[in-house]
C-alpha cells in the first residue's frame, strides 16, 4: 500500500523519494515509531507530503496539498478494492479550463496538470479518449493562475503571504509595504499589490545575452551607453550569463525637462532613470518629502555626467573618492549607499 500511495502522490505532481520502514532495535519484528506499532491491527502509514525549507516549497504545498491528499485517498481506495470517485469539479475550488491543441491526448493533458486520465474524464463526463481541436476541458483541482495586471500589479491569491510574493517578484516585504502604503502585513485574496517600481513598456527591447557578449558590445549594438544598460537592469556587476535577458533602454530624444509620475514610480526609481540624485529631484521640485502621486509632473534637473567604477580588492570609499577628486559623502549620495561597506565587483557611479 505504501508504494501505491507514494506513486499516486508522484502522479499528482509532487517530487517523490522512497518508501521505508524503520525497525525497533530490541525487537525487529516491531516498528521503530510508537505511533506505528501501537495502532492495533491496521496498516498504518506516515506520509510526508513535502518540505518547507524554501519559499517555493511552501508555495508548492499551499497550492497542491488538497491534490496530494486526494491522491492518497485514490491510492487507498484502489488498494482495498473499493470504487474511487474523484471530487466533483463543479464544487472544487477554482477549476481551470484547457483548450485542446493539435497533438494533445488525454494522457498528455493529464500529465501536464499532474492528474490522472480518469480524473480528467470524470470531470468532463467523457466516455472515451477522443478529443477535438478547440474542445474546452475542465481541469479538476487546479487553481486559477496568478494574475499580474499592467505588469507590476499582482492580485493576491489564497494562501499568499507578503514574504512569498516578495520572493516571487525579487523584492522585499519592506518595499511591498512601502509601495502599497500598507499598515499591516495582513493581505486578503483579491487585493491588488504593486510588486515593482518599474514597468516594461511594449516599446522596450529585450535582448538575450549570447556567447561572447559584453555590456560594451551590447551597448554599441543598440546605440546606448554601458551606464544606461546598468541602470535599466539594476546590475551590480559587469558579469553577464549566457541566456540572461537585458532590457535595452530607449534613447532619450525628446529633450524634455519634465516627467509625469507613473503607477509604481518612486523618487529613487526616477532619479536612477535620469542619472540624478533624489536630492536633486527634491530640490528642483521643492519637495519636502519623498511622497509623489500618479500624474504629478516633475522637473528633471540637468543630467549629471557620471562614469562607472568596479570595486577591486583593497578599495575603500575614501580611496575611491580621492582617486576621482570627490568626497565620500558625494559617492554615498549618488550611489544611494547607507554604509561604507563595499563588495569586490560592485559598480559605483563616480563623477
Amino acid at each position: 500500500m505504501a508504494t501505491s500511495v507514494l506513486n499516486s502522490i508522484g502522479e499528482a505532481g509532487q517530487k517523490i523519494r522512497r518508501v521505508y520502514q524503520r525497525r525497533l532495535p530490541e525487537d525487529p519484528s516491531r516498528d521503530y515509531y510508537y505511533i506505528m506499532r501501537e495502532t492495533g491491527n491496521t496498516q498504518p502509514l506516515l506520509i510526508e507530503y513535502g518540505f518547507i525549507d524554501t519559499p517555493s516549497d511552501v508555495a508548492r504545498l499551499n497550492q497542491n496539498i488538497e491534490k496530494y491528499a486526494e491522491a492518497v485517498v485514490k491510492a487507498v481506495a484502489e488498494y482495498i478494492g473499493v470504487p474511487y470517485t474523484p471530487p466533483d469539479s463543479s464544487t472544487s475550488p477554482n477549476p481551470s479550463t484547457y483548450i485542446v491543441q493539435s497533438g494533445d491526448t488525454l494522457w498528455s493533458i493529464a500529465k501536464k496538470y499532474g492528474i490522472s486520465v480518469e480524473e480528467l474524464k470524470a470531470a468532463n463526463s467523457l466516455t472515451n479518449n477522443l478529443l477535438q481541436l478547440g474542445q474546452s476541458l475542465v481541469i479538476p483541482g487546479t487553481q486559477i493562475p496568478p494574475v499580474v495586471e499592467e505588469e507590476n500589479i499582482y492580485v493576491v491569491q489564497s494562501g499568499d503571504t507578503l514574504y512569498a510574493i516578495a520572493q516571487k517578484f525579487g523584492t522585499t516585504v519592506t518595499q511591498l509595504i512601502d509601495w502599497n502604503q500598507l499598515a499591516t502585513t495582513v493581505i486578503t485574496p483579491g487585493m491588488k499589490l504593486i510588486v515593482s517600481d518599474t514597468v516594461t513598456t511594449p516599446s522596450d527591447t529585450i535582448y538575450t545575452v549570447k556567447k561572447g557578449d559584453s555590456l560594451y558590445s551590447i551597448a554599441m549594438q543598440f546605440g546606448v551607453s554601458v551606464d544606461d544598460l546598468i541602470r535599466a537592469n539594476q546590475l551590480t556587476s559587469t558579469v553577464l550569463q549566457i541566456g540572461e535577458q537585458l532590457k535595452i533602454p530607449k534613447k532619450d530624444t525628446s529633450g524634455s525637462s519634465t516627467y509625469v509620475v507613473q503607477r509604481g514610480d518612486t523618487l529613487y526609481s526616477i532619479a536612477a532613470k535620469y542619472n540624478v540624485t533624489v536630492s536633486d529631484l527634491k530640490n528642483a521640485n521643492q519637495l519636502t518629502s519623498n511622497v509623489i502621486t500618479v500624474g504629478q509632473e516633475l522637473i528633471i534637473p540637468t543630467k549629471n555626467t557620471y562614469q562607472t567604477y568596479a570595486v577591486v580588492t583593497g578599495d575603500t570609499l575614501s580611496g575611491i573618492a580621492q582617486k576621482f577628486n570627490t568626497t565620500v559623502a558625494k559617492l554615498k549620495e549618488i550611489n544611494h549607499l547607507t554604509s561604507d561597506f563595499l563588495q569586490i565587483g560592485q559598480l559605483l557611479l563616480v563623477p
